[in-house]
């Protein structure tokens, strides 16, 4: 075995170094979150990531991007005093995200195997790239994301996780409302985000819209309006969420632990376990909807 997982290995031994680098593992997202996540698995040496994102990285996101540079985001291209044909110019060459992390993931381990798809889960072909995977992480915050991930979790029985960090501020004044990150497991053998009320129906509709409808509709989400993010909010829940996989996939758990949707709140240092909720007749998730149908069913993307 290879004595860089020696410090591993002495914990779940040799075996589990060998299964870990046997997975297939996809981040979903490869933002603040995805990115650490990325970090995390390379570190621990799962054999095979997929980095699935449709963005470039640009200046406001290096405070919290794992491996972004200021040349990555050809910030002397960018900056507002330059004329908009420069700036235009620097936003279409700006290094993508999937890029950044896959240089992140080949740093930490030499050996992994990195499948970078700088596009979008909502494209067909793409996430059919997803379906033999071993373990998914929706670290992407659209609802389209959570559509198919949701869908690709019951059709083809992969479990995942969902995470992410919020900070809620008030669109008028800027006062903060809410702090708070989440970690919640969605697995086939318990409720998935539609039963939790977490797919929303209004935002998917939106989400199709081109730009210039969102904005013609006046849409209070316009994606013009930038929400409050920090690294270390990324941190606390990748770390949850990369740990109960680690434990998960090595059999490290114990067999009566309960799984719950967690949500950390710092402002109190509380941690809020909401229960998972299974509707027995849920059309995405149940036996009646695309539970372990696989390829018999289509999964919920959109054409481009």
């Amino acid at each position: 075995m290879d004595p860089t997982y020696d410090r591993q290995t002495r914990w779940f031994s040799d075996r589990g170094q060998l299964l870990l680098n046997s997975l297939k593992v996809a981040v979903i997202g490869a933002g603040g979150a995805g990115s650490l996540l990325v970090e995390y698995l390379a570190r621990l040496g799962v054999g095979h990531l997929v980095i699935i994102d449709p963005e470039r990285i640009e200046l406001t996101n290096l405070p919290r991007v794992v491996g972004s540079t200021r040349w990555g985001a050809r910030t002397w291209l960018t900056r507002d005093s330059q004329p908009g044909w420069m700036r235009r110019l620097g936003d279409r060459t700006a290094t993508p995200k999937v890029r950044i992390a896959a240089r992140v993931a080949r740093a930490a381990n030499q050996k992994v195997r990195v499948e970078t798809v700088f596009g979008t889960i909502a494209d067909a072909s793409v996430a059919q790239r997803l379906v033999d995977c071993d373990f998914m992480f929706l670290a992407a915050d659209t609802m389209q994301a959570r559509l198919v991930f949701n869908a690709l979790v019951h059709q083809y029985l992969i479990p995942g996780a969902q995470v992410g960090a919020k900070v809620q501020a008030d669109r008028t004044t800027g006062d903060i409302l809410d702090i708070f990150t989440v970690h919640r497991p969605v697995t086939p053998d318990l409720g998935c985000l539609w039963c939790n009320g977490l797919i929303n129906t209004a935002r998917l509709q939106e989400e199709a819209l081109t730009p210039e409808e969102r904005r013609a509709q006046r849409y209070v989400d316009d994606p013009t309006v930038t929400a409050p993010s920090v690294i270390t909010l990324n941190a606390t829940a990748t770390a949850h969420a990369a740990n109960d996989f680690l434990f998960s996939a090595l059999g490290l758990s114990d067999r009566d632990a309960q799984h719950h949707f967690q949500r950390w709140v710092p402002r109190t240092s509380k941690m809020y376990y909401d229960g998972i909720r299974k509707d027995p007749a849920c059309p995405e998730c149940s036996v009646k909807g695309r539970f372990a149908r696989g390829d018999a069913q289509r999964l919920p993307t959109r054409a481009f």
